[in-house]
């Protein structure tokens, strides 16, 4: 499309077929040049098996290294869940970069996690694949996402976010419009409230 450049990232289980399956593509690509991308260990990207490949910090690189092979000096970014903690990260680390950042689903806080609920998903996706993550998993489309998956590599992407302790603190004073989108059951409300509460410029 024409317009202002739109990254789009996609949640954990997620790739860039998630946006038009979804209906975003088809309905803003009048209005912006949309940019979706496969992070690394989804989709068609590659698949490296070293966790510290996986890292919030290293995902927000690659966004920048996307922009900078296609000419663009500033884009908004939108991302769900993952993809929006990612936003988080790039709005710390290249705040220059950012037009806006859009965040679905998604905070800035540090989350302490169960080693052995960690060790049970991450051995599951290495056995098994997505499909025991699956089978909840609605409406259908999505669910054909999630089954696309590379379990090993969603595996070392679950150790990286593991190792994760929030956003770096230049997030709190980087001058990017925020919208933050949750809804109201969703168990990660009350970070997301505290990550709008930190930022300057959020909604």
């Amino acid at each position: 499309g024409a317009g202002p450049p739109l990254v789009w990232l996609q949640g954990f289980f997620g790739d860039r077929s998630t946006w038009p399956a979804a209906g975003y593509t088809g309905a803003l690509a009048g209005q912006f040049q949309l940019i979706l991308i496969d992070l690394v260990g989804h989709g068609g990207s590659d698949a490296p098996p070293d966790p510290a490949r996986y890292r919030m910090d290293e995902h927000a690189r690659d966004v920048v290294a996307v922009l900078d092979s296609l000419g663009v000096d500033r884009a908004a970014v939108w991302g769900a869940s993952m993809g929006g903690r990612i936003g988080f990260h790039l709005m710390a680390r290249s705040p220059d970069r950012l037009a806006a950042l859009g965040a679905g689903g998604a905070h800035a806080c540090a989350v302490e996690t169960d080693p052995a609920e960690l060790e049970r998903e991450t051995a599951l996706l290495r056995e098994q694949g997505t499909a025991p993550f699956a089978d909840s998993i609605e409406p259908s489309w999505m669910r054909e996402v999630v089954l696309r998956a590379d379990g090993h590599a969603l595996a070392a992407q679950a150790l990286a976010d593991a190792a994760e302790q929030g956003a770096p603190p230049e997030l709190d004073s980087a001058p990017v419009p925020v919208l933050l989108l949750a809804g109201e059951h969703d168990p990660r409300l009350g970070l997301i409230r505290a990550t709008g509460d930190r930022l300057n410029r959020a909604e």
